[in-house]
C-alpha cells in the first residue's frame, strides 16, 4: 500500500512538473501549431477557421472548462481508441500544450 502512495505522489509530482512547463517559459506555442498542423490536423481542426474536421476541434477542446495544461498532459500520455499511438518527447508534448492552450478565449 505504501509502495502505491508513493508511486502516485512520484506520478503526480512528475505530470504537474510537466504541465508546469508548458505553461512555463520552457514551451513554444509555434513550434507546438507545427507540430499540430503535421500530427495532427488529418482528423482535428487545429486552427480556428481551419477546413472541417471528423474530430474534436482544437479551439473547442482549449475552451472546455476541464481543459488545463495537466489535463492535456495526461490526455497526450494516454492511448486513446480510434486515435493514433503518438510517442512525444516532453518537449513536444508541452509545446502543443502551449498550442492548444493559447487558442482559449477570456
Amino acid at each position: 500500500m505504501r509502495a502505491m502512495i508513493v508511486l502516485t505522489v512520484s506520478l503526480g509530482m512528475t505530470l504537474a512538473t510537466g504541465a508546469a512547463r508548458a505553461q512555463g517559459s520552457g514551451a513554444n506555442a509555434a513550434s507546438g501549431r507545427a507540430l499540430a498542423k503535421a500530427w495532427c490536423a488529418e482528423c482535428h481542426r487545429v486552427e480556428p477557421n481551419a477546413p472541417g474536421a471528423s474530430v474534436a476541434d482544437f479551439t473547442e477542446v482549449a475552451n472546455l472548462p476541464s481543459t488545463t495544461a495537466l489535463s492535456l498532459k495526461v490526455f497526450l500520455q494516454s492511448s486513446h481508441k480510434d486515435m493514433p499511438n503518438l510517442i512525444l518527447k516532453p518537449a513536444e508534448a508541452d509545446d502543443i500544450i502551449a498550442y492548444i492552450l493559447s487558442l482559449k478565449r477570456n
